[in-house]
């Protein structure tokens, strides 16, 4: 037992209880309305009905909630993780493409959310580093069909029925490893801004870990892609394959194939020059986007037949990795990838996705620098160390 801690260990150990996700609103007169995302609501006292919860004092939207003395509490549905990142975001217009209609004493209810609270500020004090607010609540409502958002462990997810937690038991192994490097995923994803996803071979299936920055538009109603599922096939996880196994190449290749494999010289090719580079780049918008409509339209299965047919596309592009010696091309960007080393031999990857289709050769060099350094810190925070054989470094970015 230690008695002295740090304020990360701190936020480790709690991060270990999980809590849901509320957003709290309000209108300001003559201004947009004004929210914050907030993980520390609860429920007080049944007679009187109270509720409560702590804003940073850093807040700048807490004052302009607090001054109209009333709010509406919005309990998030697990669809909606894309609705918290931006009213967590500092924002002058924070309801800029949102749906949402007056509760009773006016607050904003949002579209979509599992419940609602209309409440008036009975108490405010300071607490440490954060204020704690104590509201009455007025009227509420639920949708009980909708599961809510819950944030575990510096993470965002939904509640599984026990009959359904041994599909996912297998991803606890790295639940440590998402925990350490979040920060990195996150400043990342900032500075590329992009969403950058952490990703996994977990058997015969390509599993994302983790997501940070760019999530899809308010107006798209598409989950988060943590703990998507996808079959562990060619052009899905290049980074993997070059650095894992190579008796698996073959059947990464053509998974199930009886026909043999004639595009095994193209693909060991090409994953010699992402070994000899240190990422790979995805190109073209239309197969990509081709790729995440399959993925939605999927009827369960992880290896369906319109994902390996969208999946086809996406390989032609892959197999020809553009060079970079052109410094006044712009260049077709998808995404962007790079190796994560764990200890014991095993690799996990970072990709940056959403980039611009069109970017400019400059941009690119600057993203993939900015990615491998990322690649770097998370390998060093995690303990694991890169191959032996130095990475060829041709990234000299143009003054």
């Amino acid at each position: 037992m230690s008695t002295t801690f740090t304020h990360q260990q701190f936020r480790q150990v709690l991060g270990q209880y999980p809590t849901g996700v509320v957003v709290i609103t309000a209108v300001v007169p003559g201004q947009p309305p004004a929210a914050l995302t907030i993980g520390s609501f609860t429920s007080v006292s049944l007679e009187p009905p109270l509720v409560a919860f702590y804003p940073d004092k850093s807040s700048s939207s807490w004052p302009r909630i607090q001054q109209q003395g009333k709010f509406c509490v919005n309990v998030l549905s697990a669809e909606q993780e894309h609705l918290c990142r931006q009213f967590a975001q500092k924002s002058s217009d924070k309801f800029s493409g949102i749906d949402w209609r007056p509760s009773p004493n006016g607050s904003p209810i949002l579209k979509g959310a599992v419940a609602w609270m209309d409440c008036e500020v009975a108490e405010v004090r300071e607490l440490g580093d954060h204020h704690l607010v104590v509201g009455r609540v007025l009227a509420l409502d639920s949708q009980a069909s909708d599961l809510p958002l819950l944030f575990f462990r510096g993470g965002y997810g939904r509640f599984i029925h026990s009959s359904l937690v041994a599909a996912d038991t297998r991803l606890v192994e790295f639940l440590p490893a998402v925990e350490v490097i979040r920060t990195v995923l996150e400043s990342t994803a900032t500075e590329c801004k992009a969403e950058c996803l952490l990703a996994a071979r977990l058997h015969d299936e390509f599993v994302v870990l983790a997501s940070a920055g760019n999530l899809p538009t308010v107006g798209d109603a598409r989950p988060t892609r943590v703990g998507r599922r996808l079959p562990y096939i060619a052009p899905l996880g290049v980074a993997l394959a070059a650095w894992g196994p190579p008796d698996d190449i073959p059947r990464w290749i053509a998974r199930d194939s009886t026909t043999g494999h004639p595009e095994l010289e193209q693909w060991s090719e090409l994953l010699a020059l992402v070994r000899d580079r240190g990422y790979v780049i995805g190109r073209g918008d239309i197969p990509y986007a081709a790729l995440e409509q399959a993925i939605e339209d999927r009827d369960g299965a992880v290896c369906s037949d319109i994902v390996l047919e969208a999946l086809s596309e996406v390989r032609e592009t892959m197999l020809t990795q553009p060079q970079l010696s052109d410094e006044h091309a712009e260049c077709d960007v998808r995404s962007l990838t790079v190796p994560v080393f764990l200890p014991g031999n095993h690799t996990l990857q970072i990709g940056l996705y959403g980039l611009s289709a069109t970017m400019s050769h400059r941009d690119l060099l600057t993203n993939i620098r900015r990615l491998r350094s990322a690649s770097q810190r998370c390998t060093e925070m995690l303990g694991g160390a890169a191959p032996a054989t130095p990475l060829h470094d041709d990234l000299e970015v143009p003054r």
